[in-house]
Formats: C-alpha cells, sequence, structure tokens
C-alpha cells in the first residue's frame, strides 16, 4: 500500500497543528524569556512546513491518493497486518493484568503462527526475544514494565 505524497502532506499538517496546539499547554520556565513550548513549535513548523512541501509536490503530479500494493491484495498478508494492530491493542489491555512476559510471548506465538513460523523455531524465539526485552526495558532503560502475575525476574 503506497499513499500519495500529497496524502502524506496533509497528514503531516495535521500532526504538525496538534504537536504546536499542545505545546502551547506547556508551563512557562520562570527567568527565561522563552517557555517550553519553544522546541516542539519550531518542530511543529518545521514539519508544517515539510507538509506543504510534500502536498504541492504531490498535487503536481496527479497520483492517486491511495495505492493498494500487490501485497496487500493478499488475504493472508492482510490478516498478518490485522493481527499486528490487534496485538498491540491485546497488549494495552492484558499486559498490566497478566503481565509482560506471558503477555509478549503469547502475542509473539500468535504473530508468529500468522506469519506461518514453525512452532518449535517460534517458541524459544518467543522466549529470547521476549527476555530480552524485559532485559533491555527494565534493567537498562529503567522502564517499569507490568508484572501482573509474574514475580519480577531474578536478573
Amino acid at each position: 500500500m503506497r499513499v500519495s505524497d500529497a496524502t502524506l502532506g496533509g497528514g503531516l499538517v495535521i500532526f504538525a497543528i496538534a504537536l504546536a496546539g499542545y505545546s502551547q499547554t506547556f508551563p512557562d520556565i520562570p527567568g527565561q524569556s522563552y517557555g517550553a513550548a519553544l522546541f516542539p513549535t519550531l518542530v511543529a513548523l518545521g514539519f508544517a512546513g515539510c507538509g506543504v512541501t510534500l502536498i504541492v509536490q504531490g498535487a503536481g503530479h496527479g497520483e492517486p491518493l491511495l495505492v493498494r500494493a500487490d501485497w496487500a491484495r493478499e488475504p493472508r498478508a492482510m490478516l498478518a497486518v490485522s493481527g499486528t494492530v490487534l496485538g498491540m491493542a491485546a497488549y494495552i489491555v492484558l499486559a498490566p493484568e497478566i503481565g509482560f512476559v506471558p503477555t509478549m510471548v503469547a502475542l509473539l506465538m500468535i504473530l508468529f503462527a500468522l506469519t506461518r513460523v514453525r512452532w518449535w523455531v517460534a517458541l524459544p524465539l518467543a522466549l529470547v526475544a521476549t527476555l530480552a526485552i524485559e532485559k533491555v526495558f527494565a534493567d537498562l532503560l529503567l522502564v517499569p514494565l507490568p508484572l501482573g502475575l509474574m514475580p519480577r525476574l531474578p536478573w
């Protein structure tokens, strides 16, 4: 699936407007002549400029707003994409209750099954990937992952 430059530019301008609007809610920094909103507003202006440029260039080529790629015509590929989006939603709902490790292992096994990975390859890969992600986020980046039903891992 390919999105035209004009469509992408329109999305970028909408994002820039939202970013600039939200950044205006940031508090002022006492004793400074500029506030915390300055940098996000400058970034939003850059996004808006890029978006307008993409709209102008895309409109000049007259290409369709959305073109479906060959892979997107296969039902199994669309099932895998839908499974990924549903998996993220399921993680948001299930991880606080069940915990990061069991939720991720289950989701990865489902995603591997959707992409036709054999179970004897998928199971150790899901376990190793989950434990590696847990190690990096919990211990190195100090991001608290939901424990749920599981006790904290010993490392």
